[in-house]
């Protein structure tokens, strides 16, 4: 399976880094998971937060994060728009399905009329 990451609302803070004290320099992203299978798109409800640092490199976790940063960041997620949670089947698991239909339908046939089946 597949994974990938749909980005919901990237932005850079204007807070200070807790770590190198650098302003704008904090990216809080958003991001929602989507799977892919050779059956199914499946889009998942949770979200995926992160805020790193782009001068040190460093990611900034929820421990170390000021009362101003809360505060943004509690901004921010009110803001984004969350796609649905869905399931999407593909093209391949119709065929299957159609598939076990037709072969229950004739092994049906076959058991309630063998005479159709004979050849003569």
């Amino acid at each position: 399976m597949k994974t990938e990451y749909i980005v919901l609302k990237e932005t850079v803070l204007n807070n200070n880094c807790p770590e190198c004290y650098s302003k704008e320099s904090l990216l809080l992203s958003f991001k929602q998971k989507k799977t892919f299978s050779k059956l199914f798109i499946k889009t998942n409800k949770e979200v995926i937060e992160s805020m790193d640092c782009r001068k040190c490199e460093t990611t900034i976790f929820p421990g170390r994060w000021t009362d101003d940063i809360e505060r943004v960041y509690n901004y921010h997620r009110k803001t984004i728009d969350l796609k649905s949670s869905s399931v999407k089947f593909t093209g391949l698991f119709y065929l299957i399905v159609f598939l076990v239909i037709a072969l229950s339908a004739t092994l049906g046939i076959f058991i309630i009329h063998p005479e159709l089946f004979q050849i003569q």
